[in-house]
């Protein structure tokens, strides 16, 4: 029998050998060491190395693009929101392409047009290119749309919505944001390149090379979240952040960069004695806002599951003060008050607070109490 090509059947070693200096990096985190922590950890793994092959090796073809739902109850990536549904699809700026649907109920549904965060920065830019969202297009009053991406060409209707593609362009990440997802109806979405399109087919140099990549991608995920934790750890029970704008302008790493440049995001790590509470109040800005929302975080950066306890909280599901404001209790058992945080027994873990479309936001108040 042939043998297999050597630079393929390496470059599937060098992906088993980065599961195994993965599985180091877990184990040798600081984290709270919690039984519910390590057999997270050890599952986070697994959740991470399906992601990379599905963005990478299955689904990341410019040529024959799928915008897909890249993230949900049991896979999720660097402080995922449950309140939103992740779509993502590769692009490549040479193309055109065209994306149409129906928009559905949420809020907001910020387009993010990025470079490559697989293959990390290459030049002197990294991360977010273009921020939008779909309601500076044209909607229609059913909620059906159309978007052309890239290059105008010939078959682009003269008066389509269009968004030109710079030359470093080669991902799309929505943001379906929710303030009530029970309630509020789905989009729907699809992308197709335009042109003729010749069929796929599996090439050892390029299996290769998506290999390689989702070794580096894998090894980044696993490190960064490692080192926000270790981060979080020097100032508990406080938010503090900044507009994603600001990250992206500033290009302060691979991970900040890629933000929604239409949200605000305040982090930080919350610890509690025996029989303590964090009270948190979100004061409202001056201005109209689109969203708030709030999540509890383990130490691997995924959202606590929010499909049996209240892990999560927004402005559409908070019970509001009087003044306008909104008191949260991060707790390990029901402290008996409104909007209480279910830690699931656990005293300590992270929490990300985002805003979308919101200017000069004000601080949250972070108060100890002992539980009511």
């Amino acid at each position: 029998m042939p043998e297999a090509p050597r630079p393929l059947a390496d470059a599937y070693r060098t992906w088993l050998d980065a599961q195994r200096q993965a599985l180091e990096v877990m184990e040798g985190a600081t984290q709270p060491g919690t039984p519910q922590d390590w057999a997270e950890g050890y599952r986070w793994l697994t959740r991470i190395a399906s992601l990379c092959q599905d963005w990478i090796l299955e689904k990341e073809d410019p040529q024959h693009p799928v915008l897909f739902v890249s993230q949900g109850a049991a896979r999720k990536l660097i402080v995922d929101n449950p309140d939103v549904t992740y779509w993502f699809a590769s692009l490549d700026p040479a193309y055109c392409y065209r994306i149409h649907g129906t928009r559905g109920e949420a809020p907001y549904v910020g387009l993010t047009v990025g470079t490559d965060i697989f293959r990390g920065a290459r030049g002197e830019r990294t991360g977010t290119l273009v921020q939008t969202n779909l309601d500076r297009f044209e909607v229609a009053p059913d909620g059906s749309f159309e978007l052309y991406l890239g290059p105008k060409r010939s078959g682009v209707p003269e008066a389509a919505s269009w968004l030109e593609l710079p030359p470093e362009a080669t991902q799309l990440a929505v943001r379906e944001t929710y303030t009530q997802r029970a309630q509020q109806a789905p989009a729907s979405l699809h992308i197709e390149r335009l042109g003729e399109v010749p069929a796929p087919r599996a090439e050892p140099a390029v299996v290769a090379e998506k290999l390689r990549t989702m070794s580096r991608f894998l090894l980044f995920v696993v490190n960064t979240c490692a080192a926000m934790w270790q981060g979080a750890s020097v100032n508990a029970n406080r938010l503090q952040g900044a507009p994603g704008r600001r990250h992206v302008e500033e290009q302060e790493d691979e991970t900040r960069t890629h933000s929604d440049a239409d949200m605000v995001y305040m982090g930080g790590k919350w610890r509690l004695g025996v029989g303590e509470a964090l009270e948190i109040v979100i004061h409202p800005p001056a201005e109209p806002f689109i969203y708030w929302g709030l999540v509890l975080v383990n130490p691997w950066m995924e959202s606590y599951d929010d499909r049996y306890a209240q892990t999560c909280l927004s402005n559409g599901t908070a019970q509001p003060s009087a003044d306008g404001s909104w008191t949260l209790v991060v707790a390990p058992q029901d402290p008996g008050v409104p909007n209480w945080l279910d830690t699931g027994g656990r005293h300590e873990g992270f929490m990300l607070l985002r805003w979308v479309l919101a200017h000069d936001v004000p601080d949250p108040t972070c108060t100890l109490r002992k539980l009511f």
